[in-house]
């Protein structure tokens, strides 16, 4: 196959390999990968603008269990003065407010907008994702999201639901004087055993030296950095190309969902919503992935025009693409961006590159850039440039200039 629009066939690969070093969640590493995108698109010259925001990090979150679990315990135990002197010294003092053991953590997207041709008043709008932060665990990647299920699953709405009763305790709702001692040194007991499996979820899963972060998320940036090139270098005469780069994505899609939260009036207000797109780039390894999933209820295939350009793409270029119909959607920035369609209520269409059986090396020390295929790279760099040009040439809209 003939790599015509390619000026270096390299230039994928060679940003795999610079970005290969640890890039986790709210850590240097993670700056450092931003500074490094940027530079890119300021050498060519790329408006970009980075959008900062902040989140709750696992320092946090833990610390913020830890709290709870103090004030069930002074709860259970009526400890009501010891509760009500640590909010009057706390609310009293201005300094104190907002005092914490752990401060909130801070991240940032790097978003460019490239302009159509041609400048209707509203028009239609191609926005290009991926994350450029990284994750690294102890454990595999499978029984890392088992073991985060049994977080959101379990601990969490058991812990509320604990909390409730110490709170119904204290007031004599539900259970009387005599049955208080035991229900107390149940809920006491199972408080520690919550917070052992809570500490051991955190200390066996995270570990920020070991992944180099090259099919999660390296091969995604790389394809959009060289994608943000080709299109500034001959813009869609039809529709705006906005290109982010997330941050925060291996700790909740913070980032997709800043941006999508951000711009969701301002965007219903400019653009043709139901004729504009998303495509993700989340993980581009040993081949080409496409998430095709369907609907559990009615089987139909989601973003299937979406999906028919890009493979309509591949087979004209003969690149070979495999489409995953996964139970459950990974999580992935593409699922901001679903959510963003059903809440403006439009045929906004979201479509995810994403190579499902390479998640055997994501988040290890195995996820190197030996495992990008620059191939690979390139071909997705190739269908998303043909598609995206044939989409454009298509979506002409009604509206008068």
């Amino acid at each position: 196959m003939m790599n015509s629009i390619l000026d270096d066939p390299k230039a994928t690969i060679n940003h795999v390999n610079s970005l290969a070093f640890n890039r986790s969640t709210g850590s240097v590493g993670e700056t450092e990968a931003a500074f490094y995108i940027r530079d890119q698109l300021d050498n060519k010259n790329i408006d970009n603008n980075f959008e900062y925001f902040g989140y709750i990090g696992p320092k946090r979150v833990l610390m913020r269990l830890t709290y709870l679990i103090i004030l069930t315990y002074l709860l259970l135990n009526k400890l009501l003065i010891v509760i009500a002197l640590y909010f009057s010294i706390k609310y009293l003092f201005a300094s104190a407010r907002n005092y914490s053991f752990v401060k909130e953590e801070s991240s940032k997207n790097l978003v460019s907008t490239i302009p159509a041709n041609t400048q209707r008043k509203k028009r239609p709008v191609v926005i290009l994702t991926a994350h450029y932060d990284s994750f690294s665990a102890h454990l595999p990647y499978r029984l890392q999201n088992f073991l985060f299920f049994i977080f959101r699953v379990i601990i969490v709405p058991y812990f509320m639901i604990k909390l409730t009763v110490s709170l119904w305790i204290l007031a004599d709702f539900i259970v009387s004087p005599n049955q208080d001692s035991f229900i107390i040194d149940l809920i006491l007991m199972s408080s520690t055993v919550e917070f052992f499996i809570f500490f051991l979820i955190f200390l066996l899963i995270y570990n920020t030296k070991k992944s180099m972060g090259a099919i999660d998320n390296a091969s995604g940036v790389s394809i959009i950095i060289e994608l943000a090139k080709k299109l500034n270098e001959k813009p869609l005469e039809n529709m705006d190309v906005i290109i982010v780069f997330t941050g925060a994505e291996e700790w909740g899609l913070i980032g997709a969902n800043r941006f999508c939260k951000r711009n969701k009036k301002s965007f219903s207000k400019k653009y043709i919503l139901n004729k504009s797109l998303n495509i993700n780039f989340d993980m581009i390894g040993t081949y080409v992935g496409l998430l095709n999933k369907k609907s559990i209820f009615n089987r139909k295939v989601i973003n299937q025009t979406l999906n028919e350009n890009l493979e309509d793409a591949a087979n004209s270029l003969g690149i070979s693409i495999v489409k995953h119909n996964p139970v459950i959607s990974p999580k992935t920035d593409h699922r901001a961006f679903q959510k963003f369609a059903r809440k403006t209520k439009t045929d906004f269409q979201v479509a995810c590159f994403h190579s499902a059986k390479d998640v055997k090396y994501i988040h290890s020390p195995r996820d190197t850039p030996d495992n990008c295929d620059v191939q690979n790279l390139n071909n997705v760099l190739e269908i998303c440039v043909k598609t995206l040009r044939k989409i454009d040439s298509e979506s002409y809209p009604s509206e008068k200039i």
